[in-house]
């Protein structure tokens, strides 16, 4: 039997950068079964797994830089920065050292890195990191984001810890909504003019500024959703062993077709493709036809 790429691997996150290549963290089997803190990141180019770069610390987020220059950007937990553009490899550091990154985005072609106690950084340039955080939570105090997306640089949406939703306008923050106690861990600022919130035990909210609903689904719905994502027309909602469209106040499972049922978790677009990836999965949909990377 032909192995697959994943047997020896698992991927993270990963983020698109054209239509036929996305790029990814991922990590040996073996070593997160030693507890080894290491990441890799790889690519699917045209169908094919080539390399990147491997750190020797755990990275929780990646995203792709117009500004200054194009290149990937990788963070680590602990504000560890890898980059890697056209063979040529670099190495920042968000300084002082943040407390847990936990996701990153681009936002007008900036990286933005987001973590706990309401961190937020701004790759402002080549090895700057600005640091642009919400109110910091008090001592005692669990709070953070898990997510950041933004419509501009003077409309963003960074959410996490006890359903926060928090603003920021380009110098102020503002605390928008807390519809909920549970985690939310995933934001999509959508073209429809709607920005969606996942989160625990099935929990959606959108809204937009200061008006926020949250979702009650038709079917009872409660898994965990670990992120959302506009493509082609509709929403796409992941969790980790399903993919689904909103369809009113129903989610509709995605048929995968005969590369049967993926496991999912992120999602990311460039072009006409959509890219879903799981623990032991990486896919692509180009509307029409799924196909799966071994």
């Amino acid at each position: 039997m032909t192995s697959r790429f994943s047997d020896t691997r698992e991927f993270v996150r990963g983020v698109a950068t054209r239509p036929d290549l996305v790029c990814l963290i991922s990590k040996v089997k073996d070593l997160v079964r030693q507890e080894i803190a290491h990441s890799s990141g790889i690519c699917v180019e045209q169908g094919a797994w080539t390399g990147m770069m491997n750190v020797a610390w755990d990275s929780t987020a990646i995203a792709f830089a117009h500004q200054p220059f194009r290149k990937v950007v990788i963070v680590g937990q602990d504000g560890d920065v890898a980059t890697y553009a056209a063979g040529q490899k670099g190495v920042e550091k968000i300084d002082p050292d943040p407390v847990t990154i936990r996701n990153a985005c681009t936002i007008d072609g900036y990286v933005y890195a987001c973590g706990m106690k309401r961190q937020v950084y701004e790759r402002s340039g080549e090895n700057q990191w600005r640091d642009l955080s919400a109110p910091l939570a008090s001592s005692g105090e669990t709070a953070g984001f898990e997510s950041i997306q933004g419509y501009s640089r003077e409309e963003i949406y960074a959410a996490g810890w006890s359903g926060e939703i928090w603003e920021f306008d380009g110098a102020r923050w503002f605390d928008r909504a807390q519809l909920t106690n549970l985690i939310l861990t995933c934001i999509c600022c959508a073209p429809n003019g709607e920005v969606f919130v996942g989160g625990q035990e099935g929990t959606l909210i959108r809204g937009r500024h200061d008006v926020w609903t949250l979702m009650n689904w038709e079917d009872g719905f409660g898994a965990d959703i670990w992120d959302v994502h506009w493509f082609g027309d509709c929403l796409y909602v992941a969790t980790y062993s399903n993919l689904y469209t909103l369809d009113g106040t129903s989610l509709i499972p995605v048929d995968f077709g005969p590369v049967g049922q993926l496991s999912c978790f992120n999602l990311t677009s460039a072009g006409g493709t959509l890219w879903s990836i799981g623990h032991n999965d990486v896919a692509s949909f180009d509307g029409t036809t799924w196909r799966r990377y071994d």
